[in-house]
This record gives structure tokens, sequence and C-alpha cells, in this order.
């Protein structure tokens, strides 16, 4: 895949939906009106019965807004070690 992010696992791939989950049940992520693409996306998504995620039921919308909280959650990390220092 030219120009994109790979996954090292299918763990760290499923990190970051659980994240973006733990976001939005946090009130600290939001999606305007105007995101109802979005939202379709995301509540399309469902869980196996061994708890994980059913890829089938994951499209390029729902990654790359689960990429998204992702590269947030490694944003804030990066911030407070720097804040350290």
């Amino acid at each position: 895949m030219k120009g994109g992010y790979v996954y090292s696992t299918r763990t760290e791939f499923e990190h970051n939906f659980d994240l973006l989950l733990e976001l939005m049940m946090r009130g600290q992520m939001h999606f305007s009106v105007q995101s109802e693409k979005t939202m379709t996306s995301l509540t399309r998504i469902r869980k196996l019965p061994n708890g994980r995620y059913d890829l089938n039921t994951i499209d390029e919308l729902a990654r790359t807004t689960a990429h998204m909280a992702g590269n947030m959650e490694q944003m804030i990390k990066n911030s407070e070690n720097h804040e350290k220092k």
C-alpha cells in the first residue's frame, strides 16, 4: 500500500476503534451534523461473539476516523512527554 499507514497487528488496528469509542463516550470527540456519512459508517460496525471487531462491517471512512483517534492519542502522549523535559 503506497502512502498509507499499515498496522502491524490486528490488535493495534482494533485498539484505535476502542479508543474512538472511549473518546466518544467521554464526550471528547464530537461530530457535526454534516458528518452523517461518518456516523452511518460508525454505527454499522459490529463485534463478533468473541469480542473482536467484524472486519466486514468496517469501511474506509470508519478506518480513517479510528486512525485519526489513534493519531490524536499519540500526539497527546508526545506533548505530555515534551512538557516533562
